[in-house]
C-alpha cells in the first residue's frame, strides 16, 4: 500500500474539512446575492497581511527561495514553490482543483466554490510544534536542532513553524547537525558537484535511509526507507508502514502571490483557540535578550535518542530497589542562582564513601511548602530516585540515568590555572581555574575533610564533575578530595551566574527505605510502556 506523507495528509485534511461547510457557504451566497453584497465585499487590505507581522525576524530566517517535492514511492504526491521575499509558500498537487496557499502566520488558502477562503487552525502555536514534531519522527531527523529553532521562532514572537516543517527544514539543518555516532558522513559527486551525505546508522528498520546536503551546506534531500512495521509501537514513536519517501530541496528562483481570500473557521477551531487562549497565532512578544548561544545543540547531539533508548530498556522496578540506601555524611551546601531575585537553594548531599550510590536533598526558600525532594542515584542499578515528600505523602519515581554521548569537546580550549588557596568552614582549600571564551568555571577542594565525593554535582556519574578529557592529573586531584565551593560564571549572560558552596560538614548517619514511598507509575521505567 502507498504511503502518503504525513503533511501531505494533514494538508489535504485542511483542504478537505472546508468542504464541510460548502452548503452553509452556498446559502450563505445567496443570501448576499439577494442583499446585492458580493463575497469580494468582505476582502480587504494586502493578501498577504501576514508579513507586516515580525517582518524582520522573518526574513532572516527564511532567505531563500526554493521548490520542494515530495515524493512516495518514487511518485510525486506534492509540489511546493516557496518564495522568500513573500515568506509565502504555493502548493500544487494533482488532485486540487487549484493551487493551495500557506502564509508566514500559518493560514492555509484553499480554493472552494469560486472563491479563496484561508483558514487559521494551523496557525496556533500548538500545529506549529506538534505537525512538525510528528514530520521529525517520521523522518528521524534530529530533534534537537528543531526543537531550538521552535523556541528561537517563538522568543522572536513569530508564529513558529507556519509551513509545518517541511520549509523550515531547510533553514534549520545544516550538516554539523548529522555529525555524531549515529550518522555516518561521506561524499559524493555528481555532475561537477559534490555533496555529502549522511546515512543512517542505528535506526532499525530504516536501513538505506539518509540526508543530502550541497557543496553549499544546503539541504537537498530527505530520504526515508522504512522496513517492516513492528507489532508494539514504543512511546514517542510513530507507527510506520512499509515504502520510501523523498523530499527533494531546489534553490531556484520562485514567484508565489497570494490571493485574496476570506477567512473561515473550521470545525473546532474556536474550541482549541479557547483552549490555547493567549498563545494563539500572533499572541506572543519578542523577547529583548537573544543570545544565539541559548539555541547551540552542538553539545546535545543524540540527547533525545538517548533518552528514548534509556526510558525503553529500563526494566527496574521497586522490588528490585534494596532495603535501604545508608548514608554516613552530610554536606550541607548553598546554591545561589543569579536570577533577578537572587533566588537560594539548599543543597545537601547525603554521603557513603565507597558505595555506589549517592543522594541530593533540595529545598528553596521560593518552594519552603512543596516539601522536601531528594534524588538518589544508584549506580549498579543506573536508576534515578525521585523521592518526595509533602504534607504527610511520600511518592517515588523511577528513572533510568541516561548515558552521555560521546564528546567532541576540546579541552584545549580551556585555560587552566591555580587560584589562591582559601578556608571554607574551617578547611584550607586549594583552587583551580577553568576559562573558556564564554565561561569561568572556579572550583576549590580540600583534603582535610577525611572524605570524598568524586561525582559532586554530576548526579550519578563516576567521573568529577563534567571535564571533557581533561588531564588525568585534575582528574586525580578532585577524586582524592572533597568539593567544597563551584562558581560558574557566564560572560555573555549573567543571570546564568551560578555559585554553590559549602555551608556544613556533619558525620550524620542517614537511611531511605524505597519501601516507605508510594511508586508513581508515569516514570516507573518498563512498567510506562505497558500500562
Amino acid at each position: 500500500m502507498k504511503r502518503i506523507t504525513l503533511f501531505t495528509t494533514f494538508l489535504l485534511l485542511s483542504f478537505t474539512i472546508q468542504t464541510q461547510a460548502q452548503i452553509f457557504n452556498k446559502l450563505k451566497k445567496k443570501i448576499k446575492e439577494a442583499t446585492g453584497q458580493t463575497v469580494n465585499d468582505e476582502v480587504k487590505g494586502n493578501p498577504n497581511d501576514a508579513l507586516n507581522k515580525n517582518t524582520d525576524a522573518k526574513k532572516a530566517f527564511f532567505n531563500e527561495d526554493m521548490v520542494i517535492q515530495l515524493r512516495e514511492n518514487g511518485n510525486l504526491n506534492q509540489t511546493q514553490y516557496f518564495d522568500a521575499d513573500e515568506v509565502a509558500a504555493r502548493v500544487e498537487q494533482d488532485d486540487i482543483e487549484r493551487p493551495g496557499y500557506i502564509d508566514s502566520e500559518g493560514f492555509i488558502y484553499t480554493y472552494n466554490e469560486g472563491e479563496y477562503t484561508k483558514s487559521a487552525l494551523v496557525a496556533l502555536q500548538s500545529q506549529g510544534l506538534m505537525a512538525p514534531s510528528m514530520m521529525v519522527e517520521t523522518y528521524k531527523l534530529p530533534p534537537e536542532p528543531f526543537m531550538a529553532q521552535f523556541q528561537k521562532q517563538t522568543d522572536l514572537g513569530m508564529t513558529a513553524n507556519p509551513f509545518n516543517g517541511i520549509v523550515e527544514f531547510a533553514f534549520i539543518y545544516k550538516p554539523d547537525d548529522f555529525r555524531y555516532e549515529d550518522f555516518k558522513e561521506t561524499k559524493q559527486k555528481s555532475k561537477g558537484k559534490t555533496y555529502t551525505k549522511f546515512e543512517f546508522l542505528n535506526e532499525p528498520g530504516y536501513e538505506g535511509s539518509y540526508v543530502l546536503f550541497d557543496n553549499k551546506d544546503r539541504l537537498v534531500e530527505i530520504f526515508t526507507k522504512i522496513g517492516e512495521s513492528k507489532d508494539n509501537f514504543e512511546i514517542g514513536e510513530m507507527p510506520r508502514k512499509k515504502g520510501e519517501s523523498l523530499m527533494v530541496y531546489s534553490y531556484k528562483p520562485v514567484d508565489v502571490k497570494l490571493p485574496h481570500a476570506r477567512e473561515v473557521k473550521v470545525q473546532g477551531q474556536e474550541m482549541m483557540e479557547g483552549v490555547m487562549k493567549n498563545i494563539v497565532k500572533g499572541g506572543n512578544k519578542s523577547k529583548d535578550d537573544i543570545d544565539e548561544d541559548d539555541y547551540d545543540t552542538s553539545e546535545s547531539k543524540g540527547m533525545t535518542k538517548r533518552m528514548r533508548k534509556s526510558l525503553k530498556e529500563h526494566k527496574v522496578k521497586p522490588s528490585d530497589l534494596p532495603d535501604t540506601y545508608e548514608f554516613d555524611w552530610e554536606l550541607q551546601t548553598e546554591m545561589t542562582l543569579n536570577t533577578k531575585r537572587k533566588e537560594v537553594m539548599s543543597m545537601t548531599f547525603l554521603v557513603n564513601e565507597g558505595a555506589s550510590y549517592q543522594a541530593t536533598r533540595m529545598t528553596s526558600e521560593k518552594n519552603k511548602g512543596m516539601g522536601k525532594v531528594t534524588m538518589l542515584f544508584d549506580m549498579d542499578l543506573k536508576t534515578m530516585l525521585m523521592l518526595m515528600e509533602a504534607q504527610g505523602n511520600k511518592f517515588m519515581q523511577l528513572s533510568p540515568m541516561v548515558e552521555p554521548g560521546k564528546s567532541n569537546e576540546d579541552v584545549d580550549k580551556y585555560k587552566i590555572s591555580e587560584l589562591p588557596p582559601k578556608t571554607i568552614i574551617g578547611f584550607h582549600c586549594e583552587g583551580l581555574k577553568f576559562e573558556d571564551d564564554r565561561y569561568i568555571m572556579k572550583i576549590y577542594h580540600t583534603k582535610e575533610a577525611g572524605i570524598t565525593l568524586a561525582n559532586f554535582m554530576n548526579f550519578g556519574s563516576q567521573k568529577p564533575s563534567d571535564f571533557p578529557n581533561v588531564d588525568p592529573k585534575v582528574v586525580n586531584q578532585f577524586s582524592n578530595g572533597l568539593i567544597m565551593e563551584m562558581d560558574l560564571v557566564d560572560k555573555k549572560k549573567s543571570k546564568n551566574n551560578v555559585n554553590i558552596i559549602a555551608k556544613a560538614l556533619n558525620k550524620t548517619k542517614t537511611v531511605i527505605k524505597p519501601s516507605a514511598y508510594k511508586p508513581m507509575g508515569l516514570m516507573s521505567g518498563g512498567n510506562l510502556f505497558k500500562n
